[in-house]
């Protein structure tokens, strides 16, 4: 069976060799990783991103120690309160404990959400100035880099659309 996958591999990737050799057809790749995470527009998200989460962080480590400290009361109260008192204590502090948690499980869910969102958007303005530079250099075919096993840096337009990106768009918000 994987002796048929290679075959098949194989024969595409020397179709495609094929075709392209005899082809006048333009054909370049672009890097949309470095483009995301390289653009100003990239860089302004990931740096908004991580400012909330820092502050986030910083917030929910205070609560934490604030909870750490109760914990100790709690358990130095353990000998002086009646046992069912006790164990009423404890069970306010163990809800208290999952209720945060559960908070800061959505905190970075939507966190992440926004960030998914605003990545997107950046991709929705990517691919149109990928179309508007592919329509004026008369580029038949824009390929994702990750896709190429080999190719020429010559076709390589990661800079030049970086270059366009960054004059359409220098921040989004998070």
């Amino acid at each position: 069976m994987k002796l048929l996958l290679v075959k098949i591999k194989i024969f595409i990737i020397f179709f495609i060799l094929t075709i392209s050799a005899y082809s006048n057809e333009k054909i370049v790749y672009v890097d949309m990783n470095s483009l995301i995470n390289n653009s100003k527009a990239g860089t302004s998200i990931n740096n908004q991103m991580k400012k909330i989460l820092d502050k986030n962080n910083s917030e929910y480590q205070s609560l934490e120690k604030k909870l750490l400290q109760e914990e100790k009361d709690l358990l130095n109260k353990k000998n002086v309160l009646d046992p069912d008192k006790y164990k009423k204590e404890v069970n306010t502090f163990k809800n208290k404990v999952n209720k945060l948690k559960i908070e800061r499980n959505k905190e970075i869910e939507n966190i992440q959400k926004r960030n998914v969102k605003a990545k997107n958007e950046l991709v929705k303005i990517v691919t149109e100035v990928l179309a508007k530079y592919s329509a004026e250099n008369e580029i038949q075919l824009v390929l994702n880099k990750e896709s190429i096993i080999l190719g020429k840096k010559t076709i390589d337009i990661t800079s030049e659309i970086l270059t366009l990106l960054d004059k359409e768009i220098k921040k989004i918000k998070f």
